[in-house]
């Protein structure tokens, strides 16, 4: 017994020092629009859920869903799919904003983050238009306090347009943003801590045919993402002639889970409206069509500061695929 004692103890220290070494969750929410489904919709929501949900680095409290990618009625019951399929078990999924003219509404994805924010501080992940975000600033400030930091796909830097190549037809959209700009003054008004991770960050990752038939031989989760991410490839292929695709709402994500892939900055961020440089027609009195635009710079005049992602470190793939093809 005596000459059992040190190795006991000595067990005993090595489980300590394990349990130490092990780098603590961070509690989270995700507010997301998936669209994942065939017809050449966008599927990095859906790609997003699955590395959140396969990694250990997050504590996820819970979904709430919001219109975007797709309408409200598809957005909804594929959010309530992915998570229960894939998500962590009696992982709860709240219904949000089924447009922007909802922001300030008290939806029952709202009150789930305020319940869950009221229990402990939390990142929260907008994946999405950030109706509902906005509306829980809005309507609960005493949680402002709460919310560690808010992580939103959108914003770009002065004369920047979204283009893969030069002779891409048209820019794509900053789409969150565009699609609930009041909602992003919300989020610029607050005191709550913002990163973003936009288009630029996620324009330095690609995934091509070579990674998705991995996940067809992969496991339930990227077989279930394989076709339509194989038909948003080909969209990509025929309207731009590119190979592969930026799985953008996984940047965010990453910025949590490996934040040595991501580099970021501090910069002033302010909201403007400026000509539009997706709609360029003329309108009918022969104006040209104007737009908002969140805009992110050192040559920005505004107090407001928010961290800015606009590099990933190429082996964010490998990083990104490790965590989707998890057993």
């Amino acid at each position: 017994m005596k000459s059992s004692i040190p190795l006991i103890l000595l067990m005993l220290m090595l489980m300590s020092f394990s349990a130490l070494s092990q780098p603590k969750s961070k509690a989270v929410w995700l507010d997301t629009d998936p669209s994942v489904q065939m017809g050449g919709q966008e599927v990095d929501d859906g790609v997003a859920l699955i590395q959140a949900f396969h990694s250990p680095e997050l504590a996820i409290r819970g979904v709430s869903v919001v219109f975007g990618n797709a309408p409200f009625e598809i957005a909804w019951p594929m959010g309530q799919q992915i998570v229960r399929r894939f998500g962590p078990k009696d992982l709860g999924v709240y219904p949000g904003a089924a447009n922007a003219n909802q922001l300030g509404e008290e939806t029952e994805a709202v009150r789930a983050m305020a319940a869950a924010l009221r229990k402990e501080k939390l990142i929260i992940f907008a994946l999405g238009p950030v109706t509902n975000v906005a509306s829980l600033l809005k309507l609960h400030p005493e949680l402002h306090r709460n919310i560690i930091e808010i992580i939103a796909v959108a914003g770009r830097r002065p004369n920047q347009h979204f283009v893969v190549k030069p002779d891409q037809k048209a820019p794509f959209r900053d789409f969150n943003f565009e699609l609930d700009a009041l909602g992003f003054q919300v989020l610029l008004e607050s005191s709550v801590p913002i990163v973003l991770a936009p288009w630029e960050v996620s324009s330095k990752v690609w995934l091509r045919e070579a990674e998705l038939q991995r996940w067809a031989n992969g496991n339930e989760a990227t077989k279930f993402l394989h076709a339509p991410a194989t038909d948003w490839l080909k969209k990509w292929q025929r309207d731009i002639g590119v190979d592969g695709f930026n799985p953008f709402d996984t940047l965010a994500i990453g910025y949590v889970t490996s934040p040595r892939l991501i580099t970021s900055e501090v910069l002033p961020a302010i909201i403007q409206t400026l000509p539009d440089d997706v709609n360029t027609k003329p309108l009918a009195n022969s104006k040209l069509p104007e737009k908002p635009y969140l805009l992110v710079g050192k040559t920005i005049r505004s107090k407001k500061r928010v961290r800015y992602c606009y590099n990933a470190a190429p082996g964010f793939v490998t990083d990104l695929m490790k965590r989707l093809l998890k057993k």
